[in-house]
């Protein structure tokens, strides 16, 4: 794996940044087989047929998942550092279409190291079949989840960047899991070992992946990446049991879901998103558990977010 060699200039530079075709990497990951963090099998058990059926009707899509079965460099033409939060997947499948033949055809080599690259992926138009297999992926398996998938990785960006401002950035990238390590007048970001890139001062966006996905992302000398675990996916899959049977009983399903939702900070959208309820009951929700003391609100930006207070804490702890 690759790591990056950053100056002072460049930390003042790190951002964080959402992508839509990062999460489509890391699902690659975990129907590969790769890697399938706690919680992630609900999801492949879900989308199961689905997936079947689109690798029966795909070669390339057969041959992107054997490919990120055994790789340990995912190719930087579909892997592009975004520039923020707003990046749509319909704006990053466009790039990859775009991507010249003759890069496309040198990263295919690169992650399939000494073996041949695989016929369906040593094309002339392989951008363009690729771009194919991968907005199939998106639109068939992740999309419908899109809006609560977003909604966790808006929570977990929150959640990091309110940690950055109180204990700054060797805490946030240690709990990221991303090594940080001084060596002369740089940083180092990441394993040490393998390539080692220069950022030249445009700094590192942080990318939260809901697959668990860990990458170092290059497109020099535009931009550079790292991908982290986003937190909560496994409560985000697990639906069966959103809250304790005795927390129901006391305030009620909808307020009960609520309660439990809020073990990090979310806006009234985000919680919509991730509980498939009403703006309206949301809303609702959240204005009797404020008066009641068990959720307080705060403003970050436009947004405005709601957590829980230590007696919300204490019981959504309630199991009986």
């Amino acid at each position: 794996m690759a790591h990056l060699e950053c100056t002072p200039e460049d930390l003042a530079k790190v951002r964080f940044g959402l992508s839509p075709m990062s999460q489509v990497v890391g699902a690659l990951n975990v129907l590969s087989g790769q890697n399938v963090p706690p919680g992630l099998p609900i999801w492949t058990a879900r989308v199961r047929d689905r997936y079947q059926r689109l690798l029966a009707a795909s070669p390339v899509l057969r041959a992107l998942i054997r490919l990120h079965r055994v790789t340990d460099y995912a190719p930087d033409f579909y892997c592009v550092p975004p520039d923020g939060v707003d990046t749509t997947f319909e704006r990053e499948v466009a790039a990859v279409r775009r991507m010249p033949a003759d890069r496309v055809a040198a990263d295919f080599r690169l992650s399939h190291r000494d073996r041949p690259v695989d016929p369906a992926l040593d094309v002339p138009d392989a951008a363009e079949r690729v771009a194919d297999a991968l907005e199939a992926l998106w639109t068939e398996l992740l999309a419908p989840d899109w809006p609560r998938l977003r909604a966790l990785l808006e929570r977990d960006i929150v959640q990091r960047a309110g940690r950055l401002v109180v204990y700054g950035w060797m805490e946030v990238f240690g709990r990221l899991g991303i090594d940080m390590e001084l060596k002369e007048e740089r940083i180092l970001l990441g394993k040490v070992r393998g390539a080692s890139h220069r950022l030249g001062g445009v700094g590192v966006v942080l990318m939260p992946n809901a697959f668990g996905a860990r990458y170092v992302y290059l497109d020099p000398p535009r931009a550079y990446g790292l991908t982290y675990p986003a937190h909560g996916v496994a409560a985000l899959w697990e639906r069966g049991s959103p809250a304790a049977d005795g927390l129901v009983a006391l305030l009620g399903r909808g307020r009960a879901a609520v309660l439990t939702a809020l073990d990090s900070p979310a806006s009234t959208s985000q919680l919509v998103a991730q509980l498939s309820m009403t703006l309206g009951g949301v809303g609702g929700h959240l204005a009797v558990l404020r008066r009641a003391g068990l959720v307080s609100r705060t403003r970050s930006g436009r947004s405005v977010l709601y957590s829980r207070t230590p007696m919300g804490d204490g019981l959504a702890q309630l199991t009986t």
